[in-house]
């Protein structure tokens, strides 16, 4: 019944990252700029993802476990890169090389045919990511940036990083652990909500942030 609004994703995709190129005066730094980026890469992404199959006859797993690969390593920088504490990005470095360790392994464990979706390194990623952003938000509101905190864009991707990924956790591996029987019509729906979350905070990031706090 919904199974036709997981090919919609990618208009959300294209909508946030629209709207981010119509206010890319707000986004000075490299850094800033990088987050728009991520968002043509899923744009990309979901394009590549929907006709591989039809392309080369294989399922598109290749392509959803490098997105997932290349998008979590760069969650990771990026948050190393807005924590101010030497621990915690130390701890973001540590996290870095442990999830990278998790994915090649999960390819090790999967070495005869590796066209299966990497739950595991999914799980790991989404809680590094949880733990660095759950960091960054501990050293937002403990200084003077709390005052300002709904006006920066990394405040709003973060958010809408942690919006997708922390609800989507469980339902992946609900499906994975416990053998529930995956209805694509509810898998889509609920991605297509998440996304709708996620980009949704991309935009409010894009729209009411400030240039001064977008360093």
């Amino acid at each position: 019944m919904f199974e036709f609004l997981r090919s919609y994703i990618i208009y959300l995709a294209l909508l946030s990252g629209t709207v981010g190129l119509i206010y890319l005066h707000k986004l000075p730094s490299n850094k800033a700029k990088f987050l728009l980026l991520l968002i043509w890469f899923s744009v990309l992404t979901e394009f590549v993802g929907y006709y591989f199959t039809q392309w080369t006859g294989l399922l598109n797993y290749y392509v959803y476990n490098f997105y997932m690969f290349v998008t979590f390593v760069a969650y990771i920088l990026l948050l190393r890169s807005l924590l101010q504490k030497i621990s915690n990005r130390i701890s973001a470095v540590l996290f870095l090389i442990l999830f990278i360790v998790s994915f090649f392994l999960n390819i090790l464990y999967f070495k005869k045919d590796i066209n299966h979706s990497f739950t595991y390194s999914f799980a790991i990623g989404v809680i590094l990511v949880m733990l660095l952003s759950c960091l960054y938000l501990i050293e937002i509101f403990n200084s003077d940036k709390i005052l300002n905190f709904k006006k920066s864009v990394f405040f709003w991707y973060v958010l809408g990083i942690l919006v997708f990924h922390v609800p989507v956790l469980p339902f992946m591996l609900a499906i994975n652990w416990f053998l529930i029987k995956q209805d694509e019509s509810i898998f889509s729906l609920v991605l297509f909500i998440l996304n709708c979350l996620a980009h949704g905070c991309f935009i409010i990031g894009f729209v009411w942030s400030e240039k001064k706090y977008n360093y």
